[in-house]
């Protein structure tokens, strides 16, 4: 993609990865993992997948994981995201943050914490926002992945969580127990072994399918009922 100027003139980066869409109000909002002296969080925007414009930089170096939320929230834009590091980060919380405009970002919240081993093993190491969180009739729902730090290094799987619809910083459930899990030959060997990663969720109000990296090699999809994740996060829920 050859990126416009939006509103910036820094299109220039060393990276571009990672790249989550929603659409909001009346454009295709994309951002990623963007290389600019280490990773943060590039934006940009299009109205036809033909001509991109990219926007400043939401955060500083290091961040990674920039999820919108597909709509406003008392007027203005929301993200996800993982304040990280430089490296292959071996820690990482998710966290929230405002912009009237999608220039400035401020009033940072953090959302969600890793959990203590054993606890909740599978998201003991670091977690980070997945796929675009949607509206329910219990909140946001939101699939994010967590992280393992084993004897044969990191494992990835994924959870979900229900955040309040109007203060969205807060989280009302969250599953203890992981709904995916690499176990099939794609998800287990590849670029990236032992790893489900969600990147991406389509929702019709009763059915959600869900994109996700398996070993950084595929694409995966997986299908399920709304309301039986959603029973399955409240019951297993560690908060």
């Amino acid at each position: 993609i050859q990126f416009k100027a939006g509103n910036t003139e820094m299109v220039e980066s060393e990276y571009k990865y990672d790249p989550r869409v929603t659409w909001i109000e009346d454009r295709y909002w994309i951002t990623w993992c963007n290389g600019y002296h280490g990773p943060t969080i590039g934006i940009a925007y299009t109205f036809d997948f033909i001509d991109f414009f990219q926007c400043e930089n939401a955060f500083l170096p290091f961040n990674r994981n920039g999820v919108l939320f597909p709509q406003k929230i008392d007027g203005k834009y929301a993200m996800l995201s993982r304040p990280s590091d430089n490296g292959h980060t071996p820690f990482g919380d998710i966290y929230i943050s405002y912009s009237p405009d999608m220039k400035y970002w401020g009033e940072h919240r953090c959302v969600m914490k890793v959990t203590p081993f054993p606890e909740s093993a599978w998201q003991c190491t670091k977690i980070g926002a997945g796929s675009v969180p949607f509206l329910t009739d219990e909140g946001w729902l939101l699939f994010y992945h967590g992280v393992i730090t084993t004897c044969n290094g990191f494992r990835y799987a994924m959870g979900s969580a229900i955040l309040d619809k109007d203060h969205p910083e807060k989280v009302l459930y969250r599953t203890r127990e992981y709904l995916i899990g690499p176990a099939a030959p794609y998800e287990l060997q590849g670029d990236v072994p032992n790893v489900v990663f969600p990147c991406a969720a389509l929702q019709d109000g009763e059915r959600v399918a869900v994109y996700y990296g398996a070993a950084d090699t595929v694409v995966g999809m997986a299908f399920g009922y709304i309301q039986e994740i959603i029973d399955f996060t409240k019951r297993t829920s560690i908060i």
